[in-house]
């Protein structure tokens, strides 16, 4: 039995003139610090390429961002691609340096979804849920997603959110933009938004990399999860499937179902709450 869909009673359109390039002066005015270092493409293949292509040619600093108002192949999960029309989204690419043991690092996606949803609440009042790993919802549509890689002795991060799509422009059903759950009034410049979720990613990560235990970010992520306490399917890169229920976080950052396994990677679908 699949989870009641969250509809839309109005679809809601937008007009032109809210579409507009991003802004890099406007990026870093926003920031109000020297801590990040913007670099802003019109159009790039993938934020996440573009900036492995960089580490492995040189040291790239904490604090660099690359930020697309469009890619022609970004970058999701699991090999997939992440789709939007320029202009639309906020897609961008950070590095993070993570001082924490290397066991640990299955949290870093956990807290950049903590990081976004805190992010998204401050920028339109929305308040976001979290599928493990790495998903973003409104409801149940999907809003935005993210993508950790380990490099060396960093991890690249990508982060892409519907910012500003009409219901024709979604690749899915299943997906959905701020733009369409807010109403119109609530919707500011892409701009602030890339400037709150800089400051979360920066705060929530300070936060984990310096703590000794996983206690805080378990219990903030506990909040927000959308997965723990529901009946799921799982679905293996090799094509094996699986029903459990999801019942709590392991100490490594992956999902714990019924029976005491951890997964440490799989394609989740909700199938109902556990009563």
């Amino acid at each position: 039995m699949n989870v009641t869909a969250h509809t839309r009673t109005v679809p809601l359109m937008i007009s032109n003139w809210q579409r507009a390039p991003l802004n890099q002066e406007q990026i870093i005015s926003l920031l109000g610090d020297s801590y990040w270092r913007v670099s802003l493409f019109e159009s790039i293949p993938s934020t996440q390429i573009k900036l492995v292509e960089l580490l492995k040619t040189e040291k790239i600093p904490a604090g660099t961002v690359l930020i697309a108002d469009h890619q022609s192949a970004g970058r999701g999960r699991l090999t997939r691609t992440f789709e939007t029309p320029p202009q639309v989204a906020v897609l961008l690419s950070t590095v993070l340096y993570p001082i924490r043991n290397s066991a640990d690092q299955g949290w870093i996606p956990l807290i950049i979804g903590v990081a976004a949803a805190n992010a998204i609440s401050k920028y339109c009042g929305l308040a976001p849920v979290l599928k493990w790993p790495n998903d973003i919802l409104i409801g149940d549509l999907k809003v935005g997603g993210i993508i950790a890689e380990q490099f060396d002795d960093c991890v690249v991060v990508g982060i892409g959110i519907n910012v500003l799509q009409n219901s024709d422009e979604l690749p899915v059903p299943t997906a959905t933009s701020l733009l369409l759950e807010c109403e119109e009034d609530g919707i500011n410049a892409r701009e602030q938004l890339i400037a709150y979720l800089l400051h979360e990613i920066r705060s929530e990560f300070d936060a984990w990399n310096l703590a000794h235990d996983n206690v805080e970010i378990l219990k903030k992520y506990s909040k927000l999860s959308a997965t723990l306490g529901k009946q799921i399917k799982l679905d293996f890169q090799n094509g094996d499937t699986k029903e459990s229920t999801a019942t709590g976080i392991a100490e490594n950052g992956g999902l714990l179902i019924s029976g005491g396994e951890t997964i440490v990677s799989a394609d989740i679908t909700h199938l109902r709450a556990i009563q």
